[in-house]
């Protein structure tokens, strides 16, 4: 079996920031255009405190609002080509390990197949233990083999890049815009 590409969820499959944006209209009253979210953190772009980002997450990590995110056009597709050739896929995620269920829910609602789904820590977020759910720590993550990885986080773009040799796409979101030319990563 060859080598997994590894796939982000949120922003790659998923239109996580466009829901977010809607959420914290919804909360706080502040909306922010998804052309205008220009910085990852979203206590900058979307003119939060810290207490209102913690609480927008809070919010959002509930599995009715995590299926109702819509899915990306056209990622769906390009990730069923991949594993109807043969190309295993590895849903690689930040998200926290307690959205293992509502994740692999909304997978299966929109029927993107794939071969593991992890969690990673990749924000140092202090992720708990959950027993039966996929958790590997950011250096676990550079030890494992991938043929390619699609990521749309600058930091984790800048974590890849920095402690491992595996091509990188840059999935392109205004939030990543601003990322210099890095020897193994490439944008789409």
């Amino acid at each position: 079996m060859s080598a997994p590409v590894y796939v982000d969820f949120d922003d790659v499959l998923s239109e996580t920031a466009r829901a977010l944006s809607a959420l914290s209209e919804r909360e706080f009253g502040k909306r922010t255009a998804f052309e205008a979210i220009h910085a990852f953190d979203l206590t900058v772009s979307f003119g939060l405190d810290e207490a209102q980002t913690e609480r927008l997450f809070e919010i959002f990590h509930d599995a009715d609002i995590l299926m109702d995110i819509a899915p990306v056009a056209g990622a769906i597709e390009g990730i069923r080509a991949w594993h109807a050739g043969g190309t295993p896929i590895h849903i690689v995620t930040g998200r926290p390990p307690s959205t293992h269920a509502a994740s692999v829910a909304w997978l299966a609602l929109h029927d993107v197949p794939f071969d593991r789904i992890t969690f990673v820590d990749k924000y140092n977020r202090g992720h708990a233990h959950i027993p039966g759910v996929d958790i590997l720590t950011r250096d676990e993550l550079r030890e494992c083999a991938f043929c390619m990885a699609i990521d749309d986080s600058p930091p984790a773009i800048h974590f890849l890049a920095e402690h491992t040799t595996v091509p990188i796409i840059i999935f392109d979101r205004p939030w990543n815009a601003s990322l210099g030319t890095l020897g193994n990563a490439s944008r789409i």
